[in-house]
Order: C-alpha cells, then sequence, then structure tokens
C-alpha cells in the first residue's frame, strides 16, 4: 500500500441496519492495523449507535439537510474531510455527494462501488450487484476491505458495548416501569420498508409469550407507531405488558434492546442492534431476494428467521404485494412451534 494506514474513513450514510452492518469492518481494520484511527462519516440519528462501538475512534455526520446542504454545505464537508488529512476512505454506501467529496478532499486511497456513472472518482473500485440478494449485506462491505486486509481470514464481531451511563439509565428505567430481568421485546412497527405481520398476529405471539413463560413483554416503536401498539397491545394483561413507543431516544431504544431477554420483529434497524449486542432473536422476513434474510436477516441468528411459503418476487413492493402482504401467510402454527423453541432456548 506505500504509505502506513494511519487514518481511514468508513462511510455509511443511511440506516440504522445498514450502518450495524457495516460496523465489523472497524472491528477488522484495528485487528489488523492496532495503531490506525478510525473515523465513521454517518446521519446524526445513527451518532448514539456508533458511541458505543468499542472500535471508532471518531464520529463525523453527515448532514444534507442541515450544515451540508447546498454547494456551500458540500464546500464545507470537504473542508471538514481534508482537514483530517485521511490516508484512505471506504464508500459503502454510494453517493455522487460524498464520492465527490472524499475526491476534492484530497484523500489518496477512495474505495467503493465500480458500476455507478460517478466511479471515476473512485481509484479502488469493485464490481458487485447488491440488488439480486446473492450476499448478505455485511458480506458485502466486507469486499470493499480487500486493499488493505483479507476478510476470510478475520473474524465477523460486533463490538457495541453500553458505557456505563446508559446501563444506569436501563437500571433506573427498568425500576420505574416495574420491567423484571427477562423481559421480551416486541417491536411491530418497520418503517414500511418490508412487509409487516399482521396486528392479529402480532397480539398472538405475545400472547403466547405470556401464556407460556412467566416474562414480561415491552413493545418498542417509534411516535408514529405508538397507535399500532396500543391497538396490538389493548387487549393483553396490562399486569405484564409495557410499551414505550416514541419514548425513548437512540441511545435508550439501544439500552433496552441490550438487556433484553429476546427480541422479536420483521426486517428493521433494531433487530441488527438486538443481534449485534447478542440478544437471541425471532424475526419475520419477505423470501425476495433483495429483501430475504439471506441478504438482510441477522447476520449471526439466520435460523431464527420465519418465511412464507410463497414464491419469491423479483422485487418488493409492500404494498403491491401480489401475495397480499406475504409474511402474513406464515401460519399460526409455524410462529408458535418456532416460538416454543425459542423460549424453550431461554431457560
Amino acid at each position: 500500500m506505500g504509505k502506513q494506514l494511519e487514518r481511514i474513513l468508513l462511510i455509511r450514510t443511511d440506516r440504522i441496519g445498514d450502518v450495524v452492518l457495516t460496523t465489523p469492518t472497524a472491528t477488522m481494520l484495528k485487528s489488523c492495523y492496532p495503531d490506525i484511527h478510525i473515523s465513521f462519516l454517518a446521519r446524526p440519528y445513527t451518532k448514539p449507535l456508533l458511541q458505543q462501538h468499542r472500535h471508532i475512534d471518531r464520529i463525523l455526520t453527515y448532514d444534507p439537510q442541515g450544515v451540508h446542504r447546498g454547494l456551500g454545505g458540500h464546500r464545507r464537508l470537504v473542508a471538514q474531510l481534508r482537514e483530517q488529512r485521511f490516508d484512505a476512505a471506504i464508500l459503502f454506501y454510494p453517493r455522487p455527494a460524498l464520492a465527490a467529496a472524499i475526491r476534492l478532499a484530497g484523500i489518496p486511497l477512495r474505495v467503493g462501488n465500480g458500476y455507478r456513472w460517478y466511479s471515476f472518482l473512485l481509484n479502488q473500485r469493485f464490481y458487485e450487484h447488491r440488488k439480486h440478494g446473492d450476499k448478505h449485506e455485511l458480506t458485502h462491505n466486507l469486499t470493499f476491505l480487500t486493499p488493505f486486509l483479507d476478510p476470510e481470514k478475520e473474524a465477523v464481531r460486533f463490538e457495541f458495548e453500553l458505557n456505563g451511563e446508559l446501563q444506569h439509565w436501563r437500571e433506573k428505567y427498568t425500576r420505574e416501569t416495574g420491567l423484571k430481568s427477562g423481559y421480551v421485546i416486541i417491536h411491530p412497527g418497520n418503517g414500511g420498508s418490508a412487509p409487516n405481520l399482521s396486528v392479529q398476529q402480532y397480539r398472538d405471539i405475545a400472547r403466547f409469550v405470556l401464556e407460556n413463560s412467566n416474562r414480561q413483554i415491552l413493545f418498542t416503536g417509534s411516535a408514529e407507531e405508538r397507535q399500532l401498539i396500543e391497538h396490538i397491545a389493548a387487549p393483553l394483561d396490562a399486569s405484564r405488558v409495557r410499551h414505550s413507543a416514541g419514548q425513548l431516544n437512540m441511545s435508550e431504544l439501544m439500552a433496552v434492546t441490550a438487556g433484553a431477554a429476546l427480541f422479536i420483529a420483521t426486517s428493521t434497524g433494531p433487530l441488527h442492534i438486538a443481534n449485534a449486542f447478542g440478544i437471541p432473536v425471532l424475526a419475520f422476513y419477505c423470501p425476495s431476494d433483495p429483501c430475504s434474510p439471506r441478504r438482510w436477516g441477522p447476520y449471526d441468528q439466520l435460523a431464527w428467521v420465519l418465511t412464507p411459503d410463497v414464491p419469491p418476487c423479483d422485487h418488493c413492493r409492500p404494498a403491491r404485494c401480489p401475495n397480499g402482504n406475504c409474511v402474513e401467510k406464515i401460519s399460526a402454527q409455524r410462529i408458535e412451534d418456532m416460538l416454543a423453541k425459542r423460549l424453550g432456548k431461554l431457560g
């Protein structure tokens, strides 16, 4: 590589799950280059997540609707990157403005996808199509490390660790809400980016947990999902059910997730947070190649994913699903059987 690698920038500016599935690259780099300084460029709302990662030294935020908006904002970003004197940058999430920024910032080695019209701005290009779902997203991310190391010789690890402040906050939160150790999280929302279970399916899952264990349930979600969660929870045993829709910020959601005994959801970012913290999961996915668990599933726990027995579509469009929202086709018996196995393994 010529000059010794001292400062590298990892760039992932999309959503929670995408960022989580990129973080093992930081751990691999630290393993091979113990003295390297790793910065991570991400959107502001994923910064709290990255702050709990052991191998990321600095977090830079990209705000194209705010401080980095327009030509003036782009110049500001270029100046911010230039002053960091990076030896290399990896653009995991291809965007022309970001490719131009790392080129104009004078970063010597610029790694990314070679199939975009602006790929000429990069000088180390890789030619893999993600859309076919041939590989898991995390495996795709590892491809971009090959100029620096051999990913196949390194272990994939999620090195998240809650700081003391968040651990104390969780202790206080569970005490005040009456949540006891061993609670189960059900996260019914997914932002509409993937097919979702029905209200009745979520109720049946919650009832099965309550009737077949002594565990409490915590429903999590955004403020926009509050009505959905309240609708699901309405007929359930209120003494053993809590909900926190719209009440938790990213750091707090991460803290309660890291303390759960089980996390149940469809394809959504918080599911990847649970997997990254080593929390057992049960997940429900569409079989379509671009959205399948093979591409987007919880990386360490793919055996705990259920998909419907329907022909996979070429493209997943939840609003126009030819199967009428395919994950609703997962039978109650299959869900109960998997839940029983999952709860049984929790002890």
